[in-house]
């Protein structure tokens, strides 16, 4: 781990398709990276990937935000601490969606690690690494939302109520933090191809969709500006 690099960063759902793009993007403009997900194998699989490709490697954390509790993420923390000393910028991407279904017809199980994978895991990650991103000058936290779900909300159901609350705490993050920050960033990208995007339009051809990689092209040009585009 180096802690001179120009700026650390954290990814979750960083074995995803579009938080392995976040990642490569990330290594590649010479930047490190934590990348975190509970997908092992698909963390082993990106981090040899990016070797074979002539990239840097992440630092790879596994860990499942559904099933973890507070210890976990005070666990995580001191890792971050220990490898690098600080955090520059963390970048919720993990994300969890089955199906569209009614909400009343969603299995509890269902709902607790929706909301669990999708909302109260980012507030333990931002509330365990707090203390790191106070300790950058140029930290932000970034909440990867997708805005479809709050214009037509019919049959998200708890990934659809997990984008509302996503979006109210990056509301009541920035006005609590105001303009000493960590700045906090709400970014929703255009759509593009991925397995969650076809379990909602299955019909959809990936052929007329964006590549991931152009998607998180955008976020990470939208925070190195700020959120301004």
């Amino acid at each position: 781990m180096n802690a001179s690099s120009q700026s650390v960063f954290l990814v979750t759902g960083a074995a995803g398709t579009l938080g392995r793009e976040l990642v490569r993007g990330i290594v590649a403009r010479g930047d490190d990276c934590i990348a975190l997900d509970r997908n092992e194998r698909g963390l082993n699989l990106l981090h040899d990937r990016l070797l074979e490709d002539g990239l840097p490697a992440p630092a790879l954390y596994p860990m499942d935000l559904a099933g973890a509790g507070p210890d976990d993420y005070r666990d995580l923390a001191e890792a971050v601490e220990a490898g690098f000393g600080r955090l520059d910028t963390l970048i919720h991407a993990a994300a969890a969606f089955k199906a569209l279904m009614p909400l009343e017809h969603q299995p509890a199980e269902e709902w607790f690690a929706t909301l669990q994978c999708g909302l109260t895991g980012p507030f333990l990650l931002n509330s365990a690494l707090m203390p790191l991103l106070r300790k950058s000058s140029r930290a932000s936290i970034v909440l990867i939302n997708n805005p479809v779900c709050l214009e037509r909300p019919a049959r998200w159901a708890a990934y659809g109520i997990c984008q509302a609350g996503r979006r109210q705490m990056a509301r009541t993050l920035a006005a609590e933090l105001g303009p000493r920050g960590p700045a906090v960033l709400e970014i929703c990208p255009e759509p593009f191809f991925s397995p969650l995007r076809s379990a909602a339009w299955p019909v959809e051809n990936r052929e007329d969709l964006p590549a991931a990689a152009d998607a998180a092209a955008g976020i990470l040009d939208q925070i190195q500006t700020g959120g301004q585009q």
